[in-house]
């Protein structure tokens, strides 16, 4: 997009250890695109491992969103995917879809979607949600677990981009 003159909105999957599979961590996103000679028009995160994880990410980036000053999106999985027979159900139903949204603009996203698993009723219960929001606080981590359910995995606590590394090397 950048070598075309194409607006772009950059949006990365972050993994059960809350990582690209760069090893990027959501607070260091921003850096990245600083560096770019064209900044992206949006930045995020989409897909995962369910709106409680994306909701943590999207806080993260969201401390250090300013240094590129664009708006965050969250596009986070309905659940998590589970076979049911020949059909892969997800866990997250519309309710938690639209608690997931409402909880997303407090954490500070302004693109709010969702991913893998989100039907015309998820995103039915999520704009009834968008156009009634109420601004409240920044959500915390308890205060997610509380609303929609626990984390699949666990902030990473640092942005070491050997991480990714010395954790294949552990497991030889």
């Amino acid at each position: 997009a950048i070598n075309v003159g194409m607006p772009y909105v950059a949006t990365c999957s972050f993994d059960t250890a809350g990582r690209t599979m760069m090893g990027l961590k959501p607070d260091g996103l921003a850096a990245v695109f600083a560096g770019l000679s064209v900044q992206p028009i949006a930045m995020g995160a989409n897909c995962g491992v369910g709106a409680s994880d994306i909701l943590v990410t999207a806080i993260e980036m969201a401390a250090t969103a300013t240094t590129v000053g664009v708006p965050i999106v969250a596009k986070g999985n309905c659940g998590i995917p589970r076979f049911e027979g020949i059909e892969i159900k997800y866990s997250g139903t519309p309710e938690l879809m639209s608690r997931y949204a409402d909880l997303a603009i407090n954490a500070g996203v302004r693109i709010v979607g969702g991913c893998c698993g989100t039907s015309p009723e998820h995103l039915a219960a999520m704009r009834l949600a968008i156009d009634n929001h109420k601004a409240g606080p920044v959500p915390t981590i308890e205060s997610i677990i509380q609303d929609i359910g626990p984390l699949t995995n666990k902030p990473p606590t640092d942005n070491d981009p050997n991480h990714r590394k010395s954790r294949r090397n552990n497991s030889q």
